[in-house]
């Protein structure tokens, strides 16, 4: 049994290689980079314990607005940033937020002051 999920997890990796090569040879790139126009920057303030960041990571997924989705985040002291894309309806997405009180909304940027 052992040996067959082997092959079968080798057998996925090989296809996905080959989906991959595949794309690149007729013009389509996979980037690992958030889209601009559907990205949005969260930056919060007056958060510095690891379990509280986890907690607004996990929130801020359920916001996101598609399937497939990239979040990346930075955190010094008592605040962190937070990329999160897609989103295409960013006022919906700051409805979303339940980690703390939203104090600016800019364009694409959303400042929140973290509430334990």
């Amino acid at each position: 049994m052992l040996l067959r999920v082997s092959w079968i997890h080798d057998h996925g990796v090989m296809r996905l290689l080959l989906m991959i090569m595949l794309l690149g040879l007729v013009g389509c790139s996979l980037s690992m980079e958030h889209d601009p126009a559907e990205t949005v920057t969260v930056k919060i303030t007056g958060i510095s314990e690891g379990s509280d960041r986890e907690r607004v990571k996990e929130n801020l997924e359920d916001c996101i607005q598609g399937v497939m989705h990239m979040m990346t985040s930075t955190a010094s002291g008592s605040e962190m940033t937070v990329q999160v894309s897609p989103v295409t309806d960013v006022k919906k997405f700051v409805q979303e937020i339940e980690f703390g009180k939203v104090t600016e909304v800019q364009d694409r940027t959303i400042k929140v002051q973290f509430i334990q």
